[in-house]
């Protein structure tokens, strides 16, 4: 036999000594990966959400119905900032008149009785984020104290500040969670693998005695704790990955569907959507690896712990 047929023959036979020991460990790895894999993709998924909805937040600037279309654009070049602003678009009055008749198709009577002159023209304003947005509002603010031809600002600063705070909390209370998770995930594979020490310290002492290496020795050790991060991550993304596209291949047809897909769609996420063949394997990957990192990481404290 090898050696390093030898090295795996010891974690497979430490794995299977401690069987229940073992069992529990990748039920608990399995469970904490899970609910860390979990609240990772909820935050990502919230923070893709408000970033949306940020770039999708607007100042609208209206003007007095006899501005002159020059003086706007004027208007429009100097508080332009290409650091805070992603968009800024003039409406006119028979473009807000065009807008007013989309919105009241339905309603024949209140658009017979609407013309462009009795409109405002405006500005249009999106910003990059929520704290663009908000130096924004800030800078026109400041601008419509100076300037007589403004008429009114129009912007939601309560959902403004909504989604600020959202996404603070979320991300703030994504990392204090998952930080508590892989912390109770750590311990409980370098006990494991420090029971297992403790259980074979005779053998390793004779191990020792005759000539075999520190490396020799602490590699079936440090090998079972992968093994334990590895099993914990496939079986983890395994409960949340399936139940996710059953659940959506279920739900296929109804007015659920119709609204998470469009949801989707509008985050960027149609992967989502239906099984891909490219997520799919990179969603197994990442969960495999960063399950054995974790389960190397634990299992080598044990080792530099307890082997002396």
């Amino acid at each position: 036999m090898t050696k390093t047929s030898k090295v795996f023959d010891t974690t497979k036979k430490n794995v299977k000594r401690n069987r229940w020991l073992s069992f529990a460990t990748i039920f608990v790895s399995t469970i904490v990966l899970a609910i860390t894999s979990f609240f990772v993709s909820a935050a990502i998924l919230s923070r893709v959400a408000v970033k949306y909805y940020e770039q999708r937040s607007q100042v609208i600037i209206f003007f007095q119905k006899d501005t002159p279309e020059a003086d706007i654009l004027t208007l429009r070049d100097k508080i332009y900032d290409p650091t805070l602003i992603s968009d800024i678009k003039y409406v006119s009055q028979e473009d807000a008149l065009s807008i007013y008749k989309a919105d009241f198709a339905e309603n024949p009577d209140l658009i017979s009785t609407v013309t462009a002159d009795s409109l405002p023209p405006s500005l249009e304003i999106r910003a990059y984020d929520i704290d663009g947005l908000l130096q924004v509002i800030t800078n026109v603010n400041k601008e419509k104290d100076t300037n007589p031809s403004i008429d009114e600002i129009m912007y939601f600063k309560d959902v403004v500040d909504n989604l600020k705070t959202l996404s603070r909390i979320i991300n703030i209370g994504a990392i204090v969670l998952i930080s508590g998770l892989l912390v109770i995930s750590f311990f409980l594979i370098r006990i494991t693998i420090g029971f297992n020490i403790n259980a074979h310290k005779d053998e390793i002492q004779i191990m020792n005695l005759v000539g075999s290496t520190n490396s020799f020795i602490k590699t079936p050790f440090i090998l079972e704790g992968a093994f334990y991060g590895l099993v914990g991550g496939f079986l983890a993304a395994t409960i949340i990955i399936i139940p996710w596209y059953a659940t959506v291949l279920y739900a296929q047809g109804t007015d659920f569907a119709t609204w998470l897909n469009q949801m989707l769609s509008d985050f960027g996420l149609s992967f989502l959507r239906t099984p891909n063949i490219i997520f799919i394997p990179i969603y197994y990957v990442s969960h495999l690896v960063f399950g054995a990192l974790l389960g190397v990481v634990s299992s080598f404290s044990a080792v530099k712990r307890y082997l002396k």
